[in-house]
């Protein structure tokens, strides 16, 4: 890590569960070349269904105490959150129940900041801000803002490639996108080079009033967003056809992570496939630090997802060294990797229903600890 961490005992679980820690107390030992790196990313949403207000949101003010506390505890340099509450949401609602994420929300730091804590520098999509990207002071901070400021919908955020639709209220279908579908980007400025950092939340499958889909028409033109733009006009549903858009990722050392809602061994289509494999993998730009086991299939990151790897770390694959940790497994599928979700010894007894709590997290946090290549 790039500055000490206050919670020993925690720390070093996790380094066990990671591999190695990098041992970077002095910053003078690091150079540009080898710059030792902690990135977490971590859908923190839910599947809950039942209380509109907070539909794929932390409920639990008890819960996201807990949440915030393991996010400090792993103490990341770079985090990227998923379905964060945005204090948009909580302005909606007149919440009266102390024990709720939204209550006293005029008076109260926002959802990401309570998250975070006031040592990180924080910029969200400038869609729902639900897609968050923060990074610790001591690290560096993100172009365009104050060190340690946060801004809700900071982020570079391409708009949506196909018209809009609510996943959440059953109306979307293969021909068009979820609203709060993102991916966005933001650049990190560190003492030994700028870092680009990009966030993938593309279009997830679902199923509504035309039936079932699989989200990947749009999710296809998303991860073209981010790896290639668009050379002929862009299809923007809002303004027309307007001129070609360039990637996301940036000509120097670049990081992406998130919830991709793909699977690219199990669950993607050839379109899908077809770019990944023009970008990452063998040969290619960027390499996927995504856990895997002996047989080197990654571990399933969701809840009940039959095993499947729809989160994912990718950096580039020439500057780029270190090793990831998955928190959690799909029980009944796949391998174990021999770690527990992080929420595992929260106490249950203070939501409803203990551990089968409807807004309990459904994704498994993935902890990386990498060296890059910032020259």
């Amino acid at each position: 890590m790039l500055r000490p961490n206050g919670s020993l005992l925690l720390i070093v679980a996790a380094a066990l569960l990671s591999g190695s820690v990098a041992a970077c107390d002095n910053d003078k030992e690091i150079t540009a070349d080898s710059v030792p790196v902690r990135v977490l990313t971590w859908n923190i949403g839910n599947p809950n269904a039942d209380d509109p207000g907070y539909y794929l949101r932390l409920k639990s003010q008890a819960y996201e105490d807990y949440v915030a506390s393991r996010i400090a505890a792993l103490s990341p340099d770079i985090v990227f959150l998923q379905e964060v509450l945005a204090e948009t949401r909580c302005a909606t609602m007149m919440e009266t129940d102390p024990a709720l994420t939204c209550y006293d929300a005029e008076d109260r730091d926002p959802p990401i900041r309570r998250l975070l804590g006031p040592d990180y520098t924080i910029a969200c999509d400038g869609r729902l801000h639900v897609e968050c990207v923060g990074v610790h002071v001591s690290f560096g901070g993100i172009e365009g803002l104050e060190v340690g400021g946060y801004d809700i919908g900071f982020a570079e955020t391409p708009p949506l490639p196909l018209p809009a639709c609510d996943w959440a209220a059953g109306t979307c279908t293969n021909d068009l996108c979820d609203f709060e579908s993102t991916v966005s980007a933001v650049t990190a400025n560190t003492r030994w080079g700028d870092l680009r950092l990009v966030h993938l939340h593309p279009n997830a499958a679902g199923s509504g009033d035309a039936g079932i889909y699989t989200g990947a028409p749009c999710r296809a033109l998303q991860l073209q967003q981010v790896f290639e733009g668009f050379t002929d006009p862009y299809p923007d549903p809002d303004n027309g056809n307007v001129a070609g858009a360039d990637p996301l990722i940036a000509d120097g050392p670049t990081l992406l992570a998130g919830d991709f809602n793909m699977d690219p061994v199990r669950m993607a289509t050839r379109d899908e496939k077809d770019i990944w494999a023009s970008h990452i993998g063998d040969g290619s730009r960027f390499a996927d630090f995504t856990p895997t086991d002996a047989d080197g299939v990654q571990y399933g990151t969701r809840r009940g997802s039959a095993g499947m790897a729809i989160d994912h770390v990718l950096s580039e694959a020439a500057r780029s060294s270190g090793s990831c940790t998955v928190f959690g497994w799909d029980e009944g599928f796949g391998s174990d990797p021999g770690t527990l979700p992080l929420d595992e010894d929260f106490d249950w007894s203070q939501v409803p229903d203990g551990k089968e709590y409807a807004s309990r997290i459904d994704h498994f946090a993935i902890l990386c600890d990498l060296t890059l290549d910032l020259r």
